[in-house]
């Protein structure tokens, strides 16, 4: 692992979006990983947030995301939902999962971000 600028642990969805951020920077990044593969066991993320999907279209990949989940009014607070639909977003919803929000939504970094990823590190 020498010769890297930045090395990340863990390629969840943070990981690989510093990942994908540093390197579209033109740092070089590695990151490490103890599974195997993308697969998940388990449920992570229920849904995304308005902000979150802003972020993904940024780079090109919300419809990614999108295309596995339903788009809801889910925002709230104490139990009490909140209408964001006025908004001033292009992404005034959000969008809850009906399965396991897999990593494999995510772009493969040797490809897309010129990440390095160095699998089933344990």
């Amino acid at each position: 692992m020498n010769g890297h600028a930045v090395v990340i642990v863990g390629g969840g969805p943070t990981g690989l979006m510093l990942a994908g951020e540093l390197a579209l920077a033109g740092v070089d990044v590695a990151i490490v990983e103890r599974r195997a593969s993308q697969d998940l066991t388990g449920s992570r993320a229920g849904g995304l947030h308005s902000r979150t999907i802003e972020i993904l279209d940024q780079r090109g990949i919300a419809d990614r995301f999108l295309s596995q989940g339903k788009v809801a009014q889910i925002a709230g607070f104490a139990w009490i939902p909140l209408d964001i639909s006025d908004f001033p977003t292009r992404h005034n919803y959000g969008s809850r999962c009906g399965r396991t929000t897999s990593s494999a939504s995510w772009p493969s970094g040797s490809t897309s971000w010129r990440c390095r990823s160095i699998g089933d590190v344990r």
